[in-house]
């Protein structure tokens, strides 16, 4: 399989997904196509890879879809409440209780959210060469010294109040909903349905298949040379 059908196999469709997700994909779009474009004027775009960091770049990014597969299946049962109790029915044996369910639905999307922004910098890391270092949390400094007139456009969707407050257990579930606080001290910022709360988390993750569309749309354009 070509570099250039494996990006196809890797790209969502933004028809198929909902619209205030198709938004941000829009906006992520743009952006994203900018700052690569501003990482080339720079001579950062990488465009030689050997055999096996291909191999293991394959692998990563065929995990995570899976991964990503097996949340879109659970998070799809809770489509209608007769999705919701079929389910329940179904996993009662083992012991899984209605609340079991809903930290299991939580559980899942902040793992994959979470793992879905991380593989995003990873993703865009490897594409550069010649940086000071290729570690996540270089990616900041990365953007600033390479792309600064982008960067700050996109800092929003990868540093917001939503997902580090997730990241950093900041977060508790209170009367069927989940609260967000704003650091240790514990002091809410928001509450969510657990509905609403799966939505922005699917908003969250537009990320790596956003990025995965621009690099299949830019290795057409023979951007990557």
């Amino acid at each position: 399989m070509s570099e250039k059908e494996l990006w196809k196999k890797w790209v969502s469709n933004p028809d198929e997904i909902a619209e205030s997700e198709k938004i941000v994909w829009m906006e992520l779009q743009q952006i994203i196509s900018d700052i690569l474009t501003e990482l080339k004027t720079h001579n950062k775009i990488e465009a030689n890879f050997t055999h096996s960091e291909l191999v293991h770049f394959k692998k990563m990014m065929n995990t995570r879809n899976d991964i990503a597969e097996n949340f879109g299946k659970i998070a799809d049962t809770t489509d209608s409440w007769e999705r919701i109790t079929d389910f329940l029915n179904a996993i009662k044996k083992f012991n899984f209780t209605d609340v079991n369910y809903v930290y299991l639905i939580v559980e899942l999307s902040i793992m994959n959210m979470l793992m879905d922004s991380e593989i995003f910098k990873t993703m865009f890391l490897f594409y550069l060469k010649g940086i000071k270092s290729h570690e996540s949390t270089a990616f900041p400094s990365t953007m600033k010294n390479f792309a600064p007139i982008n960067y700050n456009r996109l800092k929003p969707f990868i540093n917001n109040k939503f997902r580090n407050s997730l990241a950093h257990g900041t977060w508790a579930i209170e009367n069927n909903q989940i609260v967000l606080f704003e650091d240790a001290k514990l002091v809410p910022f928001e509450k969510l349905e657990l509905l609403d709360f799966l939505l922005k988390v699917r908003r969250q993750n537009v990320l790596v298949s956003c990025l995965s569309s621009v690099i299949s749309d830019k290795i057409e354009k023979v951007f990557f040379t």
